[in-house]
């Protein structure tokens, strides 16, 4: 008798050691998989600021843009056309318009640069070559793709990775990145491995630039 409640416990201790390994594989693997969707969401974060950061890039040079146009001698036409109107006051207006309907002061400004800059290269050509002028700018790339890595590499993902464009079908700002999954491991039943994870980001539209370039 005394025998076999010996077998039983060593059963029974053989039992709870299996099912804890059990136990521990299925955490292991559940870990995983919440890290890869925590990877996932790190790298979808990643580029989509990256995008933003090289829109942000084209917005300053456009802000620049206009300012010099407004400050220039030709502006005067322009002005006439326009009911003694900047093109910058006009931007400003139509951005506190949109303001005041609740959007936020970045995305009031792109829309603002959106609803008026169309109009205003269509009637003042000048303003359109001082745009190309700009935008041809040898360094500008250069800049659009620091902004972007240094996003990336802030964000740890991998800025070597990165493809940048810039969409002439929706003219906005694309980018194509990865962020790197390592596995969690109890380097016996599962082993260390790491994936990379691609995502893409997109920027705002900058609709008015189909002006510029057309």
């Amino acid at each position: 008798m005394r025998k076999f409640i010996d077998n039983e416990k060593g059963n029974s201790i053989f039992f709870i050691l299996w099912l804890f390994g059990i136990v521990a594989v299925v955490f292991l693997i559940v870990a995983n998989i919440a890290k890869i969707y925590v990877v996932q969401a790190q790298a979808n974060s990643s580029v989509e600021q990256a995008a933003f950061a090289g829109t942000s890039v084209l917005i300053d040079e456009t802000t620049k843009t206009v300012e010099e146009f407004d400050g220039s001698v030709i502006s005067a036409a322009q002005k006439a056309l326009d009911g003694g109107k900047s093109i910058n006051e006009q931007i400003e207006e139509k951005q506190q318009e949109l303001k005041d309907s609740g959007k936020a002061s970045d995305l009031a400004y792109i829309q603002a640069l959106n609803d008026v800059l169309p109009g205003e290269l269509e009637e003042h050509p000048l303003l359109k070559e001082a745009f190309r002028e700009h935008f041809s700018d040898s360094t500008l790339n250069s800049r659009i793709q620091n902004a972007a890595q240094s996003i990336l590499t802030d964000n740890d993902a991998n800025p070597e990775d990165m493809d940048i464009i810039l969409s002439t079908e929706d003219w906005r700002i694309e980018v194509k990145s990865t962020a790197t999954f390592e596995s969690i491991s109890d380097n016996k039943l599962i082993k260390v491995f790491q994936e990379k994870i691609p995502q893409k980001g997109y920027g705002p539209k900058l609709k008015y630039l189909e002006k510029v370039y057309e």
